[in-house]
């Protein structure tokens, strides 16, 4: 090519680029980083508020039902739909006591385990860090005892024979499983939450009597709801709790959106419709981190659909590894869970699954089939339990049936082998109905309960079979 050609085509083509990036340039619209900025931190605070919001609604629900700090809530059976939390379980009744070191430490009195009744559960605080165990797995080691919770930077003196719980924070919840032994019935399960007490320590040397309700049956809607209360449930809690030091470049982030300490929360305008979207996809983006595995869960056999629990550290479920907050896996594990131990032990596994044997997610609009085997490797029992997908919680229904398990075997149709197949959809097959766990059209999921299993489940020698489509 002619010298003088090449050269006069190259400024030539250069005008052209420029002038057609130029224009393109131009044809981009600008972005309104107001409400792109109030979008993105908006998610942010979803995911990263999602222990407290979760904790502060579970403190307004029961607060509503009449009594406040220190207050035994219990049930006296096991929960019904009308129990709105995070998968709960349908086989034991529960004590829940929500207490405050606001005004000074605060004593939360353990009856000793009987032949009759024992209770296991835990304290965690307001983001849900498990905070100290009780009964024989706790440190009064099932005998009883007085745990005495004490306020941040506490330096008081702490008495004998107590068990201190010193905190970085001021809320403290507590839910405790109420067990029966010895072929006790739910009932005398539930008369031993009568022993338990919470007080203020100025007040041990003459404690005050209990304040005991019965929630049974009682609306609980606990749920967190994904719009602008959410974000009204994150200004609930700054009012009330310290920051963390871990956390003050959120705090930053959540005044720049409007949302700071002492101040009120009325967003207007663009920024108002950006977090308003923003708590929609908050909840969109935990859905993701709860079905993709690798954050929540992980899957427990290489050819199922079931997947087992993650324990993100060494720490367990604690997520804050000194150098790093693990947001995304403390997002995930919290979209569906309260009251998460510090580590999972051996007395129980759980086992989920949000997707069929041909790897379709489950549908309220399918009926489903899983055969459970005859040699599932448990000392105690088996349990299955369907939760909504949305909500996480137990799908109201007119049986008020939202689980089946081993201890039902009486009243189930089992196969010859000695295998149960349990049914799943908004109809219950002909003939099978006491073998049916109706989802109410709901996209769901189940989590499968092992109590006592043995090492042929952790060895992975046994298999749970898939969920299958019918």
């Amino acid at each position: 090519m002619n010298k003088r050609l090449y050269s006069f085509l190259i400024p030539a083509f250069l005008v052209l680029a420029v002038g057609s990036a130029s224009s393109v340039a131009d044809a981009v619209e600008p972005i309104d980083w107001e409400y792109q900025i109030a979008y993105q931190r908006g998610i942010e605070a979803v995911n990263w508020a999602i222990p407290a919001v979760s904790m502060i609604n579970f403190r307004d629900a029961y607060f509503g039902l009449g009594g406040g700090f220190n207050t035994i809530y219990y049930l006296s059976q096991p929960p019904t739909p009308k129990t709105e939390t995070l998968t709960a379980n349908n086989q034991t009744g529960y004590a829940t006591i929500l207490m405050t070191t606001k005004n000074g430490p605060v004593v939360l009195d353990i009856p000793p385990a009987s032949d009759r009744a024992m209770i296991f559960g835990s304290a965690v605080d307001i983001w849900e860090v498990p905070i100290a165990d009780m009964g024989p797995a706790g440190l009064d080691k099932g005998r009883g005892g007085k745990y005495l919770f004490l306020p941040p930077g506490y330096t008081g003196e702490v008495p004998e024979s107590y068990f201190a719980v010193p905190m970085e924070t001021y809320n403290i919840f507590v839910a405790l499983r109420l067990i029966p032994r010895n072929g006790a019935s739910f009932t005398e399960a539930a008369n031993y939450a009568m022993e338990i007490n919470a007080y203020p320590l100025a007040e041990a040397n003459n404690p005050p009597a209990g304040n005991y309700i019965d929630i049974y049956d009682k609306h609980l809607p606990t749920l967190p709801q994904y719009d602008l209360s959410y974000f009204e449930d994150i200004l609930e809690m700054l009012n009330e709790e310290p920051l963390l030091e871990r956390d003050k470049v959120m705090g930053g982030m959540l005044a720049s959106i409007g949302i700071e300490k002492g101040k009120p929360f009325k967003p207007e305008g663009k920024v108002r419709r950006a977090l308003e979207r923003a708590a929609m996809d908050g909840k969109n983006y935990l859905d993701f981190l709860f079905t993709t595995p690798g954050h929540a869960w992980e899957k427990f056999w290489t050819d199922r659909q079931w997947m087992s629990v993650v324990a993100p550290s060494s720490e367990g479920f604690v997520f804050d590894e000194g150098d790093k907050l693990l947001l995304d896996a403390r997002g995930a594990m919290f979209s569906f869970v309260t009251f998460a131990p510090r580590q999972l032990g051996k007395a129980s596994a759980y086992m989920v699954a949000t997707k069929s044997a041909d790897g379709a997610p489950l549908s309220g609009d399918e009926n489903y089939k899983l055969t459970v085997p005859t040699d599932v490797p448990v000392r105690d029992f088996w349990s299955i339990i369907v939760y909504e997908f949305d909500t996480r919680s137990f799908i109201y229904n007119d049986l008020n049936r939202v689980g089946l398990s081993s201890l039902d075997a009486a009243s189930m149709q089992v196969n010859v082998d000695g295998s149960v197949d349990i049914y799943f959809g908004r109809t219950a097959p002909a003939g099978l109905e006491s073998n049916w766990i109706p989802t109410g059209g709901k996209s769901f999921f189940p989590i499968f309960r092992l109590y006592g299993p043995e090492q042929a489940f952790f060895e992975k020698t046994f298999k749970l079979n898939d969920i299958e489509k019918q």
